[in-house]
């Protein structure tokens, strides 16, 4: 009976300790909600800086070729070039991890 009275304490403890983190949980959504969209640049930023230190070939190939074509068709040439880099990402996300 005694055993029957703590599992029945611990059972009511255990829903309000679920309940107050669910609480504290929509809490700290909330708060954090207005940080959302500066995080997001922050985090584009630091990815894009993986990227470039990952292809540095690719990125001195790039300065390389808006020095040679200059303004005339750089524009052309710029469009091209992202619309290549898209594509590229997009293989490179598709493929499979390498094998152990």
């Amino acid at each position: 009976m005694i055993m029957n009275q703590q599992l029945t304490k611990l059972t009511a403890r255990r829903a309000a300790l679920i309940e107050k983190a669910a609480a504290q949980r929509r809490h700290v959504g909330l708060s954090v909600q207005p940080w959302r969209a500066p995080i997001s640049y922050v985090d584009r930023g630091v990815d894009l800086l993986r990227r470039i230190r990952a292809h540095p070939l690719a990125l001195a190939t790039g300065v390389l070729l808006l020095f040679r074509l200059g303004r005339g068709r750089l524009s052309v040439w710029a469009g091209r070039a992202w619309t290549g880099w898209q594509i590229y990402q997009s293989l490179q996300d598709r493929r499979p991890p390498p094998r152990e």
